[in-house]
């Protein structure tokens, strides 16, 4: 057998589910004392929601492993700050109750003092390996959850890397009635993920499609397509950083092209945009104050506007009138509980004031977390294409 079958990079591809595992999935005791989860149905089976939203803030988490002699929940981020130790029944079933912000937590479990993963809880790619979330929900949450609105599609198209030479993946959201509407042509925003998350962050975290379905269904942002791909690229032997490496030349190179051959898109800067979240900000902000005949808009989500870290790209700065006059929108966003939400602030209150009118600043109560991100994309969207 031809050895290169090993390396091929989509043995470790997979897709995860959409329908919650805890209906179709029983956890069954395993025969002789050994540890698994099968789909036979023990006597001692309970029909418990592995995460139970219980009203008022407050969430119920069920880890289900009746031989653990102790197991405790932890969150990833500033909006779970605690290690929360769970109780067990006497079928083996671990629970605890606590109040969470609406939003999306990031976390993992403790068992024995093993940091494991609960198999009937869903899961992401997020802090740069796969994990299980939850969503706490509240009556203010249904902006970024499914609606009977029309709703759009999301999309894998392949390219391949110029830089590495491997093949890349783009995620892609057209918006209801794309099929439906041939003679139409559309903007599209780049979008990108942070450090910790792949081409998938935005899409299984970040809720995009469901966000964009129903602004678009109300009236308040344009239709748009969103491409999201992988903000990493690098060769072998390659010290990794926070541009992504190659990652400028394969979006401007390889993926860009391939969006404006394979989708009725228009082609002219005032129709692209460009994005990202925290590692992803950076990127947008590089990429896209670099290429200014190519983006006339920049969303800088929970990342920093620090023109020290930008390099020759600062230079841009240096004449912020005439920088206004080439973005439609320079928008940035922090959580109220980042530590550099003020620096922040007052960094972009200093552009404003120098002449970058286009700009505008955003922030809300939270921390370095996907639920920010979220109210972030609801400001700026409507912001685009106008």
């Amino acid at each position: 057998m031809n050895d290169k079958i090993y390396q091929n990079q989509t043995i470790n591809s997979t897709l995860l589910h959409f329908a919650p595992a805890f209906q179709r999935r029983v956890p069954a005791p395993p025969p002789q004392g050994g540890r698994r989860f099968g789909f036979s149905m023990p006597e001692t089976f309970k029909m418990l929601e592995p995460c139970k939203n219980l009203g008022g803030g407050r969430v119920r988490l069920t880890y289900y492993n009746p031989d653990a002699k102790s197991v405790s929940v932890f969150g990833i981020g500033g909006s779970m700050p605690d290690e929360y130790p769970m109780e067990k029944d006497e079928d083996g079933y671990w629970t605890v109750e606590f109040d969470a912000t609406p939003g999306i937590h990031v976390h993992r479990y403790r068992v024995d003092g093993v940091v494991t993963y609960n198999p009937m809880m869903p899961f992401a790619f997020s802090t740069q390996e796969p994990c299980n979330i939850f969503e706490a929900v509240d009556e203010s949450c249904g902006w970024y959850l499914m609606q009977d609105v029309p709703h759009g599609d999301l999309r894998m198209e392949y390219y391949r890397s110029s830089y590495t030479g491997r093949w890349k993946v783009s995620w892609i959201y057209t918006p209801p009635g794309y099929e439906e509407h041939p003679e139409k042509t559309y903007p599209v925003l780049y979008l990108q993920h942070g450090a910790g998350e792949d081409e998938t962050g935005w899409i299984d975290m970040g809720k995009v499609n469901y966000i964009l379905d129903n602004m678009i269904a109300e009236g308040k942002c344009e239709e748009m397509l969103v491409v999201m791909n992988s903000g990493f690229a690098f060769r072998p032997g390659e010290a990794m950083g926070i541009d992504g490496g190659g990652f400028e030349q394969e979006l401007l190179c390889d993926c860009i092209p391939m969006i404006e051959e394979k989708y009725r898109v228009k082609t002219d800067r005032d129709s692209r945009a460009i994005a990202g979240l925290s590692m992803g900000s950076f990127q947008a902000q590089k990429i896209g104050l670099t290429h200014l005949d190519r983006f006339a808009s920049i969303g800088v989500i929970i990342g920093g506007v620090n023109r020290a870290r930008l390099g020759y790209t600062a230079k841009v700065f240096d004449d912020l009138p005439k920088l206004n006059s080439q973005l439609k929108v320079f928008f940035a966003s922090n959580g109220e509980q980042e530590p550099n939400c003020e620096s922040n602030r007052e960094q972009m209150k200093a552009l404003y004031e120098g002449g970058l009118t286009n700009s505008v600043y955003y922030s809300c109560p939270g921390y370095h977390e996907l639920t920010v991100c979220r109210n972030s994309l609801r400001e700026f969207l409507p912001m685009l294409f106008k």
